[in-house]
């Protein structure tokens, strides 16, 4: 009895044990189990194949590391440290205003009457002073600078804009030059030069970086203005070019380096900068302006994220201006080359918003304005009074919040981002260079005079052409942005526009003519710095990578005439062009038209190099069109007028980047 009872429970004990391990998902029945006892005869029930489930598994929450702050904003002014990410662009729009004011010599501030009772004029010291003081400048600029990130630690930077200058004279005489005769209100506006530059990260860590930059400035800028109005000492009025202070541009190829530090602790930054402007040669009118070098330095603090302070400390250096133009011989301390550069420190305050904190991503605003503390200037020349500015920067591409993709969960397979839309090889837009030649396509002038005596008697005695033929021709380089759009695998249609600088120099005629009772000295000139275009693209795709295309649509640029007319032996002396007080010659910017054909190759996905040829023609410019040049004496009144076609062929080649933005 005692026996069998054992059986039964031991037999109850393993049947327990194989369901609890079959519950509990275990694959297989303890040895020791499997040992127990079994009465002989009885079989043993096999246990039923498991069912359970694995348990459930949860993903575990990725808990990504927080983003280091992004890098501290420098101060507006300081440049070398926008770097877009490589395939994106920022825009910026920097309105600039500069005030001049109080002229100094050296470290000393003078009056009006001490310069012209004691500065010889540059042109004959030992004839007269000075006549004419300015008393106020008036500066702004509108520039606007596109910077793309070619790689990670590499972007171009092309900057271009506009410059309008005022200025206020007040012209001295009488015997003792020291009787103010009255205010003259001269005035330049046009393009000012056009600059591209590298900048290259070196090295950059959550504290530390260190960004070198390297740039050309291209001569887009006139140095042809003329000033307008200038009061001379007998109360008369003179029009003639605006002197070196008052032109827009350079009129030379510049190299521009500089190297940039910055640092950042918790909301504290700091930083330091270098860059300089460096002429490579003189200009068509025989000069350039003197080496500029600046060192900054700075600290900042930011009070929020998107909202930083800085303050900064600048101190430049500027050489005078080498060389001279022989048509600026104003009897004015701005006429004198001698009388720029010199040194300043300045310090500065300003501020840096991010657009974000008020719902607008993508955009950003800068303010920064500043004084002059110390100025040692190569005087008589105006000082500095304050100057401040603003930019207005746009990152293309960022339009709204990112959206961070959801966590698969349990039910769901990972989340496939959304595929994106193809970009057509030569769709979206680009930017590049581009040099070449230029040659003019009419090189006639023609002269009219009328009248009676002056003019016309010199013109019917042959002291005085009828025409003369300018060549002109020369180097041609600068940038161009454009768009295209590929409707067809075959098609490409776009839209491109261009500035460039042009070297070919003063083209001129001079001679003395004429018989020996009227030898009359005549110079003809005509000159052209700047050209641009906006045209329309039409192209044929030959293979995918190489493209036909023709182009036409309206072209731009500065057209420059200066006839110099000389007879001493009229009576009065007939004197009208360098170094008198007569109209000097036409000067403006007009518009005509461009078209060409070209042929472009993209050999790599981002890169394409092209070929072009471009015929423009501005039509023809006339020194009547600003008024006729008159000449009066006992014999009767006459007149001369001079013109000149603007036109020519431009062969170049170009290097475009193509960004693929849509």
């Amino acid at each position: 009895m005692l026996n069998r009872s054992k059986a039964q429970y031991n037999q109850i004990a393993i049947r327990t044990l194989r369901i609890a391990f079959a519950v509990g998902g275990l694959s297989a029945v303890s040895t020791t189990a499997d040992a127990v006892e079994k009465p002989a005869g009885r079989p043993v029930a096999k246990p039923r194949a498991s069912t359970a489930q694995p348990p459930i598994s949860y993903p575990a929450a990725v808990v990504e590391p927080p983003l280091p702050p992004p890098p501290a904003p420098v101060p507006l002014a300081v440049f070398g440290d926008n770097m877009p990410e490589p395939g994106k662009a920022t825009l910026s729009v920097i309105p600039r205003f500069i005030t001049n004011a109080n002229s100094k010599i050296g470290t000393r501030g003078v009056s009006s009457q001490y310069i012209v009772s004691t500065t010889p004029w540059y042109w004959n010291p030992f004839a007269t002073n000075l006549r004419v003081v300015p008393q106020y400048q008036f500066i702004e600029t509108q520039t606007m600078t596109l910077a793309y990130g070619i790689a990670k630690d590499l972007s171009i930077v092309l900057a271009t804009g506009l410059v309008e200058k005022h200025s206020h004279l007040m012209t001295f005489y009488g015997s003792s030059n020291l009787i103010p005769r009255g205010m003259s209100f001269p005035g330049t506006d046009s393009l000012e030069d056009t600059s591209a530059s590298i900048i290259w990260r070196a090295y950059e860590d959550p504290t530390h970086r260190l960004k070198f930059n390297l740039g050309m400035s291209f001569p887009t800028g006139s140095t042809y203005n003329q000033g307008g109005a200038l009061l001379l000492t007998n109360g008369g009025y003179n029009i003639g070019r605006a002197f070196y202070g008052m032109q827009s541009g350079t009129g030379t190829f510049d190299l521009i380096p500089g190297i940039l530090y910055a640092g950042r602790v918790a909301a504290w930054s700091w930083g330091l900068s270098y860059r300089a402007r460096l002429p490579l040669g003189v200009n068509n009118e025989g000069y350039m302006w003197g080496n500029y070098q600046e060192l900054n330095a700075w600290g900042g603090y930011t009070w929020l994220p998107g909202v930083t302070t800085t303050a900064r400390v600048n101190f430049n250096i500027q050489s005078p201006i080498n060389g001279k133009d022989y048509w600026m011989a104003g009897k004015l301390q701005s006429a004198n080359p001698n009388f720029y550069g010199g040194k300043r420190i300045e310090i500065y305050g300003g501020a840096e918003i991010d657009g974000k904190l008020f719902g607008v991503r993508g955009f950003s605003v800068g303010v920064e304005a500043g004084v002059p503390v110390y100025q040692n200037l190569n005087g008589p020349q105006l000082a500095r009074a304050w100057q401040a500015g603003m930019a207005l920067r746009w990152k293309l591409g960022e339009t709204g919040p990112s959206v961070a993709a959801a966590a698969p969960g349990i039910f769901k397979g990972p989340a496939v981002p959304a595929a994106a839309s193809p970009v057509a090889p030569w769709g979206g837009v680009y930017f590049g260079v581009n040099g070449g030649y230029t040659w003019a396509g009419d090189t006639n002038t023609n002269f009219t005079y009328a009248g009676a005596g002056g003019f016309a008697a010199l013109w019917a005695a042959g002291a005085l052409p009828s025409s003369v033929k300018l060549d002109s021709q020369g180097f041609i380089g600068g940038a161009q942005v454009g768009y295209s759009y590929q409707p067809h695998e075959k098609a490409v249609v776009g839209l491109e526009a261009d500035l460039q600088g042009l070297t070919v120099g003063n083209s001129t005629v001079s001679s003395w003519q004429g018989p020996p009772t009227a030898p009359t000295y005549l110079q003809a000139q005509r000159n052209q710095h700047s050209l641009g275009t906006v045209r329309g693209r039409l192209g044929y795709l030959v293979t995918p990578t190489t493209l036909l295309y023709g182009t036409g649509g309206l072209a731009f640029g500065e057209a420059i005439l200066n006839p110099t007319y000389v007879s001493p032996l009229l009576s009065p002396v007939l004197d009208f062009g360098v170094g008198n007080n007569g109209l000097v010659g036409y000067i403006d910017m007009r518009l005509g038209w461009a078209a060409g054909a070209g042929v472009e190759w993209m050999f790599n996905p981002r890169w394409s190099v092209k070929a072009e040829y471009l015929r423009y023609d501005l039509g023809t410019a006339n020194t009547a069109n600003v008024g006729a040049l008159f000449y009066g004496s006992k014999v009767g009144l006459s007149s001369a007028g001079y013109s000149a076609p603007f036109d020519g062929n431009i062969v170049r080649a170009g290097l475009n980047y193509h960004l693929h933005l849509p």
